[in-house]
């Protein structure tokens, strides 16, 4: 992982070079959103490493859930950074996403991410929207 000063908007990118993996993470980015974004690009990394030999696959905004890959990267990113038992405890607790966001200090997308998840897997859980626009 590599931190970058000079993007502006740019808040991280993946890109496999002479086959060689890279991720380049916006460094004045807040510490929580870096770690978004770098577990963002893990998943492309995982599951996308194709793709990104043409060309860098660049995140301008999070929680693009136009696109397969970017939602299956912020998927991944819920999974590795939202423990399953941690977010069931406070949905049990009768928190809602905007609550389990503030006591895990993370995104409430990314929440709600991880709440769909848990929903395809068989929990019962209302579901949330999602805000695609949050981070533009």
């Amino acid at each position: 992982m590599l931190f970058r000063d000079d993007f502006i908007k740019l808040k991280g990118m993946y890109k496999v070079i002479k086959r060689n993996r890279f991720i380049f993470i916006n460094s004045n980015l807040p510490e929580g959103l870096r770690k978004i974004v770098c577990a963002h690009e893990i998943g492309h990394d995982q599951f996308h490493r194709e793709l990104a030999k043409d060309s860098a696959l660049r995140e301008f905004m999070l929680y693009d859930m136009k696109s397969r890959p970017e939602y299956e990267a912020n998927v991944f990113a819920a999974t590795l950074l939202l423990p399953d038992e941690e977010v069931t405890g406070y949905v049990y607790e009768g928190y809602d996403a905007e609550q389990i966001a503030m006591a895990m200090n993370t995104d409430i997308n990314l929440v709600a991410l991880k709440i769909e998840q848990l929903r395809n897997m068989g929990w019962q859980f209302r579901p949330i929207d999602f805000k695609s626009d949050f981070l533009k």
